[in-house]
């Protein structure tokens, strides 16, 4: 809507409230000119009436003109009343329309959004300007503002055209560039789902889940990686972005297998490829110190204890049951409970089965060899029933949570019951 149009509008509106207030007033003054009417006829009809009673000699001269007298006296008193009425209307009409105007200006002027009306109006003004710049290869020339204006223009036209999969994957790009990773991703996956055949959508998803650096998410990344990679090995670029969520997830295996994959095509000096050489390396080391304290001698604290897990016994709410999908996965892990560290130390996934069932969860199952059980004092024990094999919460799974003190060492016993609908 042009400012224009929407000028016409609440003009059009105020003009309706006035007289909408004004009506009545209106209707009361034509009442009463009616009125008016009316009576001055009926006195007009009753002087002829008089007339013909004296002439029949039903009345007197002086009774008939003691009568007019009175005719005229009323009809005048009547005419002064109904002026002084309709005289004074205006001023209450007019402080009402004054107050009325003021008590609108002022509740709009505090609720109203015309900043941001504006702004969305400026931007989509901005947005063919905008776009042939970032088409042309300017985009460094634009600024955090025009980046801004051009998402937000792009947003409002994708209302139009919600099944446009190529204006998604664009508006969760610039989502990404403004640092906004939520948004990014469910632009993207909105994409993903409009055109599951594109490569690039895929792609993209995969690197926005990237820059969360939230552990499921890279797991995400990872296998949406290895879909790809089935089908195109010898693509250089995803090789090289399997090898990086791999080193941050601390898969050492996928890792050094992709990195020798591409090494040969990256220049040695560069940040990407020391980075990856010093991960590697840790994890080399991460893995030959494991090796070494499975196989040589433990020190007196670690022989007199067994290996820390925690024993779940997991069963189903009446809720949870009827609901219970066909197919799917039972996902067991734990977090810490003393922290916003989201990262699961320990991950079990299986096939679902029949209920209760007894699940192991043991350091064993960590996700990172410097981040285990062993590691934490408390934490939360969680068993979802997913359709898919993903940590991350979807809409509609099923979960149950605890929480327990870690005893080092030993073996807990712990149930779940699985009776929370995930929204």
């Amino acid at each position: 809507m042009m400012w224009s149009e929407f000028y016409l509008v609440i003009s059009g509106l105020i003009t309706l409230i006035l007289l909408i207030v004004a009506f009545p007033w209106l209707r009361s003054k034509n009442h009463a000119k009616a009125d008016s009417l009316s009576n001055t006829q009926i006195v007009k009809q009753r002087l002829q009436e008089l007339d013909r009673e004296e002439r029949e000699g039903l009345i007197s001269a002086g009774d008939k003109a003691q009568a007019v007298d009175e005719l005229k006296v009323a009809l005048v008193d009547e005419s002064a009343f109904a002026s002084q009425k309709t005289g004074t209307a205006w001023l209450p009409l007019a402080v009402g329309a004054v107050i009325a105007i003021a008590t609108a200006v002022t509740v709009y002027s505090h609720v109203n959004q015309l900043a941001k009306v504006k702004q969305a109006s400026d931007a989509m003004a901005a947005q063919t300007e905008l776009s042939q710049q970032l088409a042309a290869g300017n985009g460094s020339n634009l600024t955090q503002q025009d980046m801004i204006n051009l998402a937000l223009a792009l947003r409002q036209q994708l209302r139009f055209m919600s099944e446009d999969d190529s204006g998604w994957l664009l508006f969760g790009r610039l989502m990404l560039s403004l640092g906004q990773e939520v948004q990014a991703i469910e632009a993207i996956e909105r994409a993903v789902d409009l055109a599951p055949d594109k490569k690039a959508n895929a792609i993209s998803l995969a690197q926005a889940l990237m820059t969360t650096n939230d552990v499921n998410n890279l797991s995400r990344a990872q296998g949406i990686l290895a879909n790809l990679l089935q089908g195109n090995a010898e693509n250089d670029n995803l090789a090289l972005m399997m090898a990086v969520v791999s080193a941050q997830l601390g898969d050492l295996e996928n890792t050094t297998f992709y990195y020798n994959q591409v090494k040969s095509k990256l220049p040695q000096d560069s940040e990407l490829v020391q980075s990856l050489i010093n991960r590697i390396a840790e994890l080399e080391g991460q893995a030959e110190e494991a090796t070494f304290s499975q196989s040589g001698p433990r020190t007196t604290v670690e022989s007199s204890q067994g290996m820390t897990e925690f024993s779940i016994t997991i069963s189903l709410s009446e809720a949870a049951s009827v609901s219970l999908p066909p197919e799917g996965f039972l996902v067991v892990f734990a977090q810490d409970a003393d922290s916003q560290n989201r990262m699961p130390a320990a991950v079990v996934k299986r096939p679902l089965s029949s209920f209760p069932l007894t699940v192991n969860l043991t350091v064993e199952n960590a996700m990172m060899p410097q981040f285990t059980l062993d590691s934490l004092e408390n934490v939360k024990l969680t068993a979802r029933i997913s359709e898919d094999e993903n940590v991350a919460v979807a809409a509609g799974e099923w979960e149950g949570s605890v929480q327990s003190k870690v005893s080092k060492g030993r073996n807990t016993a712990i149930s779940i019951t699985i009776n929370k609908e995930l929204q």
